[in-house]
């Protein structure tokens, strides 16, 4: 990162140059005919300009790259994202160092690497303090809200045919077609049809269709969020009188069998906590808040107040902009 490098640069004038001292012992950058500029000089304008938010860049890899080492998925991550990086600028017809300095703000690929690199960490960072930060009541709210038995189902999908160039008004017909559908199905059922005979005939579902529209055993994970609610509202053995929509098209499903809800053991409760902590790190605030927690659980003091006051100035800029977001 070419401001990092500034910073890193000036640091290093202030301990490693020893050629030139001024009077008062500070070692010199540029000298006249009549006086000169000091490495501290330096260090002054450039911690006014760069220091805070490249202080924290600094800080955040040191603590980082002490927890974690880089994995194979990590490289992987790295690379793919240079790659992208590579064919967005060749796509521009833009020369890669200066796409990556205009969009990224560094001046070489292997500067680009280290801030993936930095940002790949601070998600591990993020992601880990999540789960970490999910209490006893949250789980157990979860648990008894949100966690449910396997249930055995079937469904018959009526799909809404439209291209994707359609008019609106094409596309509404589209759907009201196939809502009809699946209302004049709803019917034959009300009528005592057999439901696994009419998926076979109407459903287009073709991987279940066969089957009699069977799902077998779902749970939430398998299933479009709004036909799961639908499914779990359901009583065994019956089926549901509106048709439901998800981005496939509107479904007509039954339960056959529920399941009892799984005991809360320590298994499901590290998995309950990986997906709210999932759901908090995905937060746009969230990850100041775990690095914030970073840096005090590794005791970070200042020396330099004015950088201090600096680095709280930005930290705040941040808090403010995700408040008004």
């Amino acid at each position: 990162m070419k401001k990092l490098f500034l910073v890193l640069l000036s640091i290093f004038l202030l301990t490693g140059c020893k050629d030139v001292k001024l009077a008062n012992g500070e070692n010199a950058v540029v000298t006249f005919k009549e006086g000169a500029i000091s490495s501290n000089d330096l260090y002054e304008v450039l911690k006014e300009s760069y220091g805070a938010s490249n202080i924290m860049n600094l800080m955040d890899k040191y603590l980082l790259d002490k927890k974690y080492e880089t994995t194979a998925e990590e490289t992987a991550y790295i690379n793919q994202e240079v790659k992208n990086a590579k064919e967005q600028a060749k796509e521009m017809n833009a020369d890669f160092d200066l796409y990556l300095s205009y969009y990224y703000g560094v001046n070489s690929e292997k500067a680009f690497k280290e801030q993936l690199s930095l940002t790949y960490k601070r998600g591990l960072w993020t992601e880990e303090y999540a789960k970490e930060s999910v209490t006893d009541k949250q789980v157990k709210e979860y648990y008894e809200e949100e966690i449910v038995g396997d249930m055995e189902a079937s469904h018959i999908l009526i799909t809404i045919d439209v291209d994707d160039d359609a008019t609106e008004s094409e596309k509404d017909k589209a759907e009201k077609e196939a809502y009809n559908k699946a209302k004049d199905i709803i019917a034959k059922l009300k009528k005592g049809q057999d439901f696994s005979e009419l998926a076979k005939k109407y459903s287009e579902d073709e991987d279940t269709a066969k089957d009699g529209g069977s799902l077998g055993k779902v749970n939430k994970d398998d299933l479009n969020e709004k036909v799961f609610d639908a499914l779990v509202d359901l009583k065994v053995g019956k089926y549901t009188k509106t048709p439901v929509k998800s981005t496939y098209g509107y479904h007509i499903i039954y339960k056959k069998s529920q399941d009892e809800k799984p005991e809360l053991t320590e298994e499901l409760t590290n998995e309950i906590k990986e997906t709210i902590g999932s759901e908090l790190a995905a937060t746009s605030s969230f990850g100041l808040k775990a690095l914030k927690a970073l840096r005090e659980q590794n005791e970070m003091k200042f020396v330099d107040t004015n950088l201090e006051k600096a680095f709280n100035e930005l930290i705040e800029s941040y808090e403010l902009q995700y408040q008004n977001q």
